[in-house]
Parts: C-alpha cells; sequence; structure tokens
C-alpha cells in the first residue's frame, strides 16, 4: 500500500512505531508521510 492511500491515523501510527525504533524525529516523519513541523508542535519538540 502507498503511503498516499493511508489515512491520519495510520500515519500516526507508523510514526510511533518507527520512534519506537530509535527513528529521528524528522525521518520518522518522513517515512510515516507526516509534516515534521506541524508533528513537532503536536508533541511539544519544538
Amino acid at each position: 500500500m502507498s503511503i498516499i492511500n493511508i489515512n491520519q491515523t495510520q500515519r500516526v501510527k507508523v510514526l510511533l512505531r518507527l520512534l519506537d525504533n530509535h527513528e529521528n524525529i524528522e525521518t520518522a516523519c518522513s517515512k510515516a508521510g507526516l509534516n515534521v513541523e506541524v508533528t513537532k508542535k503536536f508533541l511539544s519538540l519544538n
């Protein structure tokens, strides 16, 4: 399945799984198809 065809909830699940596997936030966001700056604000990491 393409990253384009998944919903926001699935993207967040991918992000969390990548972070759990010690991926850095920028790379994890990119792989999950999420905006880095928005995600950092959401997680209060900025």
